[in-house]
């Protein structure tokens, strides 16, 4: 069959069945559940910002300058995050195993915040702060990596509009994360925290709704690349060529 046949890269195997050719990328489960994640990342980014300098400031009462310096922990744990983590676990692991582990240790690390006896203390702040930024790292640069495979998998030529449409969901979670996090804290800092820790798991939810594995990456691109060595013209364009960009 040709592109756009049942028994193409497009077919059966992409959402919308044998009618592949009216099928968008960006309805996929995997587009789908990429987004969230997206737009998880954005609101813990800036929604711990917020919520960091309010706990600083009014429970902890730190000076505007002690504040400065207690920002120097996150470009210090990405490092540690991009150089020595990263790296060796997604090669190991694979990226949708990191992305369900990093959701797993947001929610661990946030749970352990919403404690009054840890965000009360100078310590647990910071202790927090260093944990909770590796989480959101290897959360972020896995979730990246993931725009090139849906790219080849779904639409490939498009992989501009995917990275678009995955930062504009970024944005959205920017956006909303500090009016959220801001109104939930004059009522409770914990309430604050656990919007956080709601968002953060639902990220796996979102996987298994949209038929996405949680600890296994998709075979989508090694069985693309299989197929065209072995001459099978069916594949010609790339994987998913019939669907509409």
């Amino acid at each position: 069959d040709t592109a756009g046949g049942g028994d193409t890269a497009g077919g059966g195997d992409t959402a919308g069945g044998g009618d592949a050719a009216k099928v968008s990328v960006f309805r996929t489960g995997a587009m789908v559940s990429h987004c969230y994640t997206a737009f998880n990342t954005g609101y813990l980014f800036m929604g711990f910002i917020v919520l960091f300098v309010l706990m600083a400031k009014q429970v902890l009462g730190w000076s505007v300058v002690l504040v400065g310096w207690a920002f120097m922990a996150i470009p210090v744990a990405n490092v540690v995050a991009m150089y020595g983590l990263i790296p060796p676990f997604v090669a190991r692991f694979g990226v949708h195993c990191s992305l369900t582990c990093a959701s797993i240790g947001t929610v661990c690390v946030l749970s352990v915040l919403a404690l009054p006896s840890v965000h009360r203390t100078q310590e647990g702040v910071l202790t927090v702060t260093f944990f909770l930024v590796l989480c959101v790292v290897l959360l972020q640069v896995p979730n990246q990596m993931r725009i090139k495979i849906i790219a080849d998998a779904h639409a490939p030529g498009s992989m501009g509009r995917i990275t678009g449409a995955s930062r504009v969901c970024f944005a959205a979670g920017q956006t909303c994360s500090p009016i959220v996090v801001a109104l939930l804290y004059v009522q409770d800092p914990t309430w604050a925290v656990l919007s956080m820790v709601f968002v953060s798991a639902a990220v796996p939810a979102v996987f298994v709704a949209c038929g996405q594995a949680l600890w296994a990456d998709p075979d989508s691109v090694q069985s693309v690349q299989s197929r065209v060595e072995d001459g099978d013209g069916s594949v010609e364009g790339g994987p998913g060529a019939s669907v509409r960009r």
